[in-house]
């Protein structure tokens, strides 16, 4: 059966290349420029791999790819015109397969999609579901529940606390969550994640006030549980 791979790149004339190439080699590759686009293809077609850049216009590839990790288990290969460890170690958490680095030589891209689609892989169990004490999140359906009652969050506010349950007990960077919640760079002065903190933190306290959202002064926020 033919293999359907998903192509996230904004540079045109790269996305043509790695097509042609692909498409000569029997595979079906379907692309989008942004991951709006790529969002929507993936909920409307089943693929078998997907390559993705990480620099784009709006959302980032890390970004897409950590809306779709909790439904996708096949090989994700993100590309990248420079690459920090930083930035690797993130990706690997993910869930990729590798990094390609730009400008990447469709043949070199070839190569590596045989290793990854050479043989049908054991299905891959898929974890949707965190729970730290009596907050529960079901990361597949978006939903979020405490002390069995479900909490009423915007999408933004979903996504912050699953960031934050990811990582329990653990400081995540305003710098990351700027980079991947909002797709820029914190300037030292936007507050903006500073009043989506306070309203999660105040649904949270509204159930059970033993939740907090603690903020961790020049470096970030977590989520503590402190029952009394």
């Amino acid at each position: 059966m033919t293999k359907h791979i998903l192509l996230l790149e904004d540079d045109l004339e790269l996305t043509r290349l790695i097509v042609d190439c692909l498409n000569s080699e029997g595979y079906t590759v379907t692309s989008a420029y942004n991951a709006a686009r790529a969002a929507q293809l993936f909920h409307q077609q089943s693929f078998d791999l997907v390559i993705c850049d990480v620099t784009l216009p709006g959302k980032s590839g890390f970004s897409f790819v950590e809306e779709i990790r909790h439904s996708f288990a096949g090989p994700i290969l993100f590309m990248t015109a420079q690459v920090s460890m930083k930035q690797q170690l993130y990706g690997f958490e993910l869930g990729a397969q590798d990094y390609l680095l730009k400008p990447i030589d469709p043949r070199l891209l070839l190569a590596k999609l045989k290793v990854f689609l050479a043989q049908d892989k054991a299905p891959i169990v898929l974890n949707s579901e965190l729970k730290q004490h009596n907050l529960r999140l079901d990361t597949k359906a978006k939903n979020a529940y405490l002390a069995d009652t479900r909490l009423d969050l915007t999408t933004a506010e979903f996504r912050l606390l699953d960031a934050l349950m990811q990582q329990y007990g653990e400081v995540v960077s305003r710098d990351w969550l700027f980079q991947h919640h909002l797709g820029k760079v914190y300037d030292g002065i936007d507050r903006t994640m500073d009043g989506r903190v306070s309203r999660l933190r105040k649904k949270l306290q509204g159930i059970d006030p033993a939740w907090n959202i603690v903020i961790s002064w020049g470096e970030g926020y977590y989520l503590a549980y402190t029952p009394t």
